[in-house]
């Protein structure tokens, strides 16, 4: 069978134009980014009824899920497509609103941004493979309409709407990263984002207090991060990419990530380090530390599994993390191991032996 490309725009312009129920889809862990306000006021200004559709909703936490529904309003479904959880709430909510229209048949059209599961929606509330899916904008093969029930019918081409703002493209990754000139502004509007959904988020997550999300916030980010120039200002660019990159990766969200789940369990003996330690004189300080233990042939051959321990030597409580793909990952570590246990830093270090990236805190028990 023959496809042809049909103007994105005017797919769009005919489901508004001919449904009664126009269901906009949103991805579910980010329903913020996929939405579209203008679009939302241009179909109610039509007087049709809009209900949000957020997708794969079994990839958020209940509780988040029920905070966008007090965003998005009572006409809010949250469904996985891909597992067909929610698809027969959709199906009374249609029935509903078209009841509150005072219509006993109507019509049903699928409008939203790529990738977020439209053609999926359509599939699943059909119970059939009815719609093309994929992330081709505005590929039909012509003008079908599918029934749901006996009075309602379903347009089986979703609208797709294309993103026009330079931040969305960055954010979602249709732009690649590396080649994003200034990340800064896409940067800032996640912060902002998920600022405005949670003050508490960016507080913990990052370790930093702020009053405002602009470009301190970044430079706060970025000195805690340790992402300095060589001249000793922080570096935004970089705290900027790792900001829109935590934040695609899933590790950075509305909500609070287990981030455990993001990598390998550590093992916890760092004795085969601590070792060369026992008589050291400047056990207070990190630099120093990791300095002694450059002279120890035997730390410089890759390990097969990072470590991250601690051992009291003197009075001091010495965090290490070995190890780590980079120097920066091995700080995290250590860093949020001392807030956990909540040790006290007053000397810290990072570097290289051999093969194995180290960072080395210093601290004592808070009281």
């Amino acid at each position: 069978m023959r496809y042809k490309k049909v103007p994105v725009k005017k797919i769009v312009n005919k489901i508004i134009d001919e449904c009664d129920v126009i269901l906009l889809v949103l991805d579910a862990r980010d329903p913020e980014m996929t939405r579209n306000r203008e679009l939302e006021k241009k179909i109610k200004s039509k007087g049709k009824k809009v209900i949000y559709v957020l997708n794969k909703a079994d990839l958020v936490p209940k509780d988040i899920l029920e905070r966008w529904k007090e965003v998005f309003g009572e006409n809010t479904v949250f469904v996985s497509a891909k597992r067909r959880l929610g698809t027969k709430i959709l199906r009374e909510m249609i029935k509903q609103s078209l009841k509150e229209m005072g219509k006993k048949e109507g019509k049903v059209g699928i409008v939203g941004y790529p990738n977020v599961g439209k053609s999926s929606i359509i599939n699943a509330l059909t119970g059939k493979r009815k719609a093309l899916t994929g992330s081709v904008a505005g590929l039909t093969k012509g003008e079908q309409w599918v029934r749901l029930t006996k009075n309602i019918k379903l347009m089986d081409t979703p609208g797709v709407l294309e993103m026009r703002d330079e931040d969305d493209l960055v954010i979602s990754g249709a732009l690649r990263l590396e080649k994003v000139e200034n990340p800064i502004p896409p940067a800032l509007k996640i912060l902002s984002r998920i600022d405005n959904f949670d003050n508490s988020i960016l507080r913990e997550y990052f370790g930093v207090d702020y009053e405002t999300v602009d470009e301190e916030l970044l430079k706060k980010i970025g000195n805690k991060r340790g992402y300095l120039t060589k001249g000793g200002e922080v570096d935004l660019i970089r705290t900027a990419k790792t900001v829109i990159k935590e934040y695609q990766d899933g590790k950075l969200n509305y909500y609070k990530v287990d981030l455990k789940k993001f990598g390998q369990d550590r093992e916890r003996d760092i004795s085969f380090i601590t070792k060369h330690l026992k008589d050291f004189p400047f056990i207070e300080d990190a630099k120093m530390i990791i300095t002694h233990l450059k002279d120890f042939d035997e730390l410089y051959k890759k390990i097969k599994k990072p470590v991250l321990g601690f051992e009291e030597i003197d009075g001091n409580i010495v965090v290490i993390s070995f190890g780590e793909k980079t120097k920066d990952a091995c700080r995290k570590k250590v860093e949020n191991f001392c807030k956990e246990q909540g040790i006290e830093i007053f000397s810290k270090f990072g570097d290289k032996i051999g093969a194995n990236n180290i960072y080395v805190a210093v601290g004592r028990k808070q009281p």
